[in-house]
């Protein structure tokens, strides 16, 4: 598994961009500066319980979506795996039989 700070200045980006925040605007709303926003999001440094919290509310996302490693790929990152293993016969006849077996349950 990946670091910890890593994995969670990913989820920092992923909001702020989803929020459409340049780093130098979510910055300023959480009130830090902004190298220090950079080096959140590469995972060179953590945040305090109070930028944890300011960074939230700036997201206006739950504390707990910051920690939510487990999640699926972007669609774009599942077009591009799937585009990879589409090219293969085998692989798109198996890959509708198990289409059909969840859509039809």
């Amino acid at each position: 598994m990946e670091d910890l700070k890593i994995l969670f200045g990913k989820r920092v980006k992923k909001f702020r961009l989803k929020n459409k925040f340049s780093q130098e605007e979510l910055a300023e709303k959480v009130g830090i500066a902004l190298n220090n926003m950079g080096k959140i999001e590469r995972g060179e440094s953590f945040v305090t319980a109070s930028t944890l919290e300011k960074l939230s509310q700036a997201l206006n996302i739950e504390i707990e979506e910051l920690f939510c490693f487990n999640e699926y790929k972007s669609i774009n990152e599942m077009k591009k795996e799937l585009s990879t293993i589409l090219q293969n016969d085998d692989n798109i006849c198996l890959l509708y039989k198990i289409y059909k077996m969840v859509i039809d349950n």
